[in-house]
């Protein structure tokens, strides 16, 4: 029996049929449609879960020629004494607004394609995160395995059952990383490098957190330039035409959204005006409340009560100010963010200490989920950093690999001035957390085997 099951693991069939490659991951996607399916059944209203419904508003009126623009005040902004019907918008980024107007354009009900859509992005995202995790380790079994940890993934799961941007992001994400990996292997090829800043700025425009990723690049290149220069003269260059066709084919990309920022409000913004009140919100007692009731029962009574005062206090002054547009009340989220700072260091200090474990936490917030959930969860989480853990480890020489690091590095500073909540996390973490999860259970099965069948003189290939 043993040798059996050696021998079949030595000849690991997905490596060498296609055929049954492609089955194999229709099944995957097949199953991993029950629970997406299932979750929108059980729970429509999860549908406009995370501001969906303000992307639904912003894509109905470009379908109509008003814009990116919307239909209401939120909650976040001073409402003149004679209010608009319509406003431009400066808050959200235009890729997933894009994606709905278009859906507009269709003879069926926007709902119905919205979750057809949605369901194909996730199914979208199983694929790429196959491709790279077949990419990286130029092997389809790890590949394989990677699709299937993602496409049971807890919060791949529920990212799958709302229109919001998460997924779209980690399309775009883990395409341009793919190009990335293509690119530096092949001697920063320029196809390559172009395709990836392409991709990494569709990125940016569909989540703007995504804006760290060409920091951190760019530093990179910056500091692998200057230490060949002298002495891989040729490697440098090479470096340096790539990362160039990286940048201009993301600033290409960025330019329609560039200029219309320009001609809306003289800002020659890649991005959306969102960050500065997402950076007063951090900075406030809104979020040392939060943690100081997280998985309490008192948390929703708490943080509902830090919520209405600040969002009350803040819209009252904008008001007075007149700073009725996001862009008009930037600087002011920005004052008072770092009024609070600099007058509360203790509570900043418990509010960031508090953001960056939020980063590792297994369960969403005890006071919203039943306690059987949360120990799941914590258990499922427990198995998932062992292998992932082992993965990082055992891929430790493999620089591809060592690269999947940089985005959930990305979302971890990210926690620092800016909010955290799990839905931020996932897509700089769950592709890539499951990459390495696969490649620890492989490299584990592997070894295992290999010690078993010592005796039989079988062992299983390596990646």
């Amino acid at each position: 029996m043993f040798q059996k099951i050696y021998c079949y693991l030595k000849s690991l069939p997905l490596e060498h049929n296609k055929k049954l490659l492609v089955i194999m991951l229709g099944l995957v996607m097949l199953f991993a449609l029950v629970p997406r399916i299932a979750g929108m059944i059980v729970d429509p209203e999860s549908f406009y879960h995370n501001d969906g419904m303000e992307y639904r508003d912003i894509a109905e009126q470009i379908s109509k020629g008003n814009g990116f623009s919307v239909s209401y005040y939120r909650w976040y902004e001073a409402v003149p004494d004679v209010p608009e019907p319509l406003r431009t918008d400066f808050s959200r980024p235009p890729m997933l607004p894009l994606l709905g107007a278009a859906l507009f354009l269709l003879p069926f009900d926007w709902e119905i394609s919205a979750i057809v859509t949605v369901h194909l992005m996730s199914l979208i995202c199983i694929l790429l995160v196959f491709l790279l995790g077949r990419e990286v380790f130029k092997s389809n079994t790890i590949g394989f395995l990677s699709a299937v940890i993602y496409a049971f993934y807890p919060y791949s799961i529920y990212h799958s059952l709302c229109w919001s941007s998460e997924n779209l992001f980690l399309i775009f994400f883990c395409a341009a990383w793919i190009f990335l990996i293509q690119a530096v292997r092949n001697d920063f090829n320029l196809k390559q490098a172009a395709l990836c800043g392409v991709f990494m700025a569709l990125a940016t425009m569909t989540r703007p957190q995504g804006a760290l990723v060409f920091i951190i690049l760019g530093a990179i290149a910056a500091v692998v330039f200057f230490k060949t220069l002298w002495k891989e003269r040729e490697y440098a260059w090479r470096l340096f035409r790539g990362t160039a066709v990286f940048g201009i084919s993301a600033l290409v990309v960025f330019s329609p959204w560039m200029i219309r920022n320009w001609y809306h409000c003289g800002i020659p913004s890649p991005f959306s005006f969102y960050g500065a009140y997402s950076f007063a919100q951090a900075s406030s007692d809104v979020s040392y409340v939060t943690y100081q009731y997280v998985d309490t029962p008192q948390y929703q009574e708490k943080t509902d009560a830090a919520w209405d005062k600040f969002h009350k206090e803040k819209t009252n002054a904008l008001k007075e100010k007149k700073a009725f547009t996001l862009v008009e009340a930037d600087p002011y989220w920005k004052q008072w963010a770092w009024e609070y700072i600099r007058e509360n260091p203790g509570k900043m200090a418990f509010i960031v200490r508090n953001r960056v474990l939020h980063c590792f936490r297994a369960a969403p917030n005890a006071a919203a989920v039943s306690p059987k959930i949360v120990i799941i969860l914590r258990i499922y989480f427990v198995i998932f950093l062992a292998l992932i853990l082992c993965g990082i480890w055992y891929a430790r020489k493999n620089r591809a690999a060592i690269s999947l690091l940089i985005p959930p590095l990305c979302a971890l500073i990210l926690a620092v001035p800016f909010l955290m909540i799990l839905r931020y996390r996932y897509p700089f973490f769950a592709p890539f957390a499951a990459i390495f999860a696969a490649y620890g259970f492989y490299e584990l099965c592997r070894r295992f085997f290999n010690r078993k069948s010592s005796k039989l003189n079988l062992e299983l290939p390596q990646s």
